[in-house]
């Protein structure tokens, strides 16, 4: 068996984040919990092909994408909105994690070359207060087993959202509670289940929360109604 090497460690005041790495694959952690691993990214990128592909057409699509993780989720919003004028925010408040990723994940090393990317050592929820009726999508990987989003934080996310836009959130399971806190805020939600890994006959499957403000309208149609 491949050794298991621990590459990095930080102490942090949301835990312990730790990446380890086994016959070249990656494992983030917090507190001893995975995160996300090389073979656990499917639903990252899944998530964010379903949030962005009805945003394709817009003309100056603006993402922000809240923890960058290993990467995975920020390169397939980068891929999913392939145009020029789009703008990508990675929100990511833990700096190791950015030094890690450009350190060790080769494969999202697209991402620093981008010049359509912009990497924020802020929280999301902040950014957002900010940007009122400005921003396409969310985009929210969440690490715990519980999202603990407050119904003030929904709100914020709702106000900064475009007429359409959209907030995904990533869960390790289903999640009634938050549901409900979406829907107070405003929110037209939806939920599906997607395979934690492309590979594996029996793969674990992580809970995606479409949370939409109102109905997208395109700008052609918008020109039509006014």
């Amino acid at each position: 068996m491949k050794p298991l090497i621990r590459l990095e460690e930080s102490h942090t005041v949301d835990g312990v984040w730790e990446l380890w790495q086994r016959d070249g694959e990656l494992t983030l952690l917090l507190d001893g919990a995975p995160v996300v691993s090389t073979r656990s990214c499917s639903s990252e990128e899944e998530m964010a092909r379903l949030t962005l592909s009805p945003m394709a057409k817009a003309g100056k699509p603006f993402v922000i994408v809240a923890g960058l993780g290993l990467g995975y989720g920020a390169l397939a919003a980068l891929n999913a909105l392939p145009r020029a004028g789009a703008r990508f925010v990675i929100a990511e408040p833990v700096e190791p994690l950015i030094s890690w990723c450009q350190d060790h994940c080769d494969f999202a090393s697209a991402l620093w070359k981008d010049e359509r990317v912009n990497v924020e050592t802020e929280p999301a929820v902040e950014l957002c207060r900010l940007r009122k009726g400005s921003v396409h999508a969310v985009l929210l990987r969440h690490t715990h087993a519980r999202c603990r989003l407050s119904l003030q934080d929904a709100q914020v996310y709702f106000e900064a959202l475009k007429g359409g836009g959209l907030l995904s959130i990533l869960l390790h399971r289903p999640d009634k509670h938050l549901e409900n806190i979406l829907r107070r805020a405003g929110f037209d939600c939806s939920v599906t289940q997607l395979p934690a890994a492309a590979k594996g006959k029996q793969s674990l499957l992580h809970t995606l929360v479409l949370a939409r403000r109102g109905r997208y309208v395109p700008f052609a149609e918008r020109a039509r109604l006014s």
